[in-house]
């Protein structure tokens, strides 16, 4: 073989190399990896995986981790980590607006408000899911730094089948106790036919605002103080129903687990040891897939119907450091917010979807929505505050003495207020209230 035909064989291979080593790197260059993470019960009870499958399908060219949320407070490591400009998640899905004002006061959060528009614009959802999730910005302006994906309401989640044996039915459905002192009366009527207790409350570092603030709302249809901002410690209603708590449980009535174990309620509900439990009303359609959906219903506490109840949602947020911000933003247009993502999450677990066109079709408990609903119709949603997390903490501290009965309801009260004043917290409201 000559030397100029080596030669010519030598450049051709080299040649080849050389365009399959640049095919390779514009490949890699156009290749985007797209970072998410969620609570771990969402990656249980809604299709993230399947999401992040589907929307590699549509996308070749991205690639979608998806990860759980190791972190013993995920709101606090997001605030250290991005106040640093740093990030290693492009979409965070998981969290209540309440608690995530901490990310919102220091502006780390990209506005999704642009995602509301068409098929998704502010009147396509259920409205007191969307403004749940709507602040206010500098200016004062509105505008959606989180986005809600579904949605809760405060209930009380019964046994159907206790309450018959309780002698409870009227119509051959649960009654709903007229008053508070009615409501004690069903309390003891039914743990007469409960293994262990009549009732549980959500009082759980997770749901202790909601239980508070439902139950205040109840009984005196606002749940601010006389400044109209700051959530009322103060009043005759909130140490009444700190007082009927503490009382229900030393008597028997009433269990005291969720201090110390947030599933507490919901597993003793579905294992048929409590009678009811108050907490969020897609409990009842969970322990449906375990006790059957004749056996367990949603039912408002005294005065929810009139002054109403507590509404909220969990929402997906984008970090303004992630360099994939807007790959992030068409996820959850493609993904997050679509019909099938979001009616498996009620088909499922009772998620209630955020958008009103896909209540049509949903697989069970269509007589139940309606209801829920209409219990939403009155709803207030729990402030966001700057300092909310601070704010849970203290609530916390004070409340769970008084459940276990080691402390007054006038003193944690108190103490609530003093806390509150002697930590200095910021109470600001970060949400958009139209005047």
């Amino acid at each position: 073989m000559s030397a100029l035909s080596t030669s010519k064989r030598l450049t051709a291979l080299l040649l080849i190399v050389a365009s399959l080593t640049v095919f390779g790197m514009m490949g890699f260059a156009q290749s985007e990896t797209l970072r998410i993470e969620a609570d771990s019960w969402i990656l249980q009870k809604f299709p993230v995986e399947e999401a992040a499958e589907r929307f590699e399908e549509d996308h070749p060219e991205v690639n979608v981790r998806v990860s759980p949320k190791n972190y013993r407070n995920y709101v606090q490591t997001y605030l250290m980590v991005w106040k640093a400009d740093k990030t290693t998640v492009d979409l965070a899905i998981g969290g209540m607006p309440n608690e995530l004002s901490d990310l919102v006061a220091p502006d780390l959060l990209a506005d999704l408000s642009g995602i509301l528009e068409g098929k998704y614009a502010e009147d396509e959802f259920i409205p007191g899911f969307l403004y749940s999730a709507r602040f206010a910005d500098k200016e004062g302006e509105p505008y959606f730094p989180v986005l809600p994906f579904m949605g809760e309401v405060m209930a009380l989640n019964v046994n159907k089948n206790m309450y018959e044996e309780a002698g409870l039915l009227e119509d051959g459905q649960p009654k709903a106790a007229e008053d508070w002192d009615e409501f004690e009366e069903h309390l003891m009527a039914l743990q007469d036919v409960a293994p262990a207790h009549a009732l549980s409350v959500d009082w759980g570092w997770n749901f202790i605002t909601y239980s508070y603030a439902a139950g205040l709302l109840a009984m005196r249809g606002d749940i601010y103080g006389p400044d109209g901002k700051v959530l009322d410690f103060s009043s005759e209603e909130a140490e009444r129903w700190l007082e009927l708590n503490q009382k229900w449980v030393q008597e028997g009535l009433a269990a005291k687990g969720t201090v110390a174990d947030v599933n507490y309620g919901r597993n003793n509900f579905k294992a048929k040891t409590i009678s009811e439990i108050y907490t969020a009303h897609s409990r009842t359609i969970g322990a449906a897939r375990v006790l059957g959906e004749d056996a367990t219903a949603v039912m408002p506490i005294p005065g929810a119907n009139e002054n109403g109840t507590i509404a909220y949602s969990h929402c997906v947020y984008v970090p303004r450091t992630s360099p994939n911000k807007e790959l992030a933003k068409q996820f959850i247009e493609e993904q997050i917010l679509s019909k099938w993502f979001q009616q498996k999450g009620f088909n499922d677990y009772g998620k209630l979807p955020v958008l009103k066109d896909y209540y049509e079709g949903l697989a069970w408990f269509q007589d139940s929505v309606k209801r829920i609903l209409k219990m939403a119709e009155n709803s207030t949603y729990f402030p966001k505050y700057v300092d909310g997390t601070k704010l849970r903490d203290i609530m916390l501290e004070e409340i769970h003495p008084v459940i276990s009965g080691k402390q007054s309801p006038e003193k944690a009260l108190e103490d609530i207020r003093n806390k509150i004043e002697n930590r200095e917290l910021d109470l600001t409201r970060l949400g958009y209230v139209e005047e």
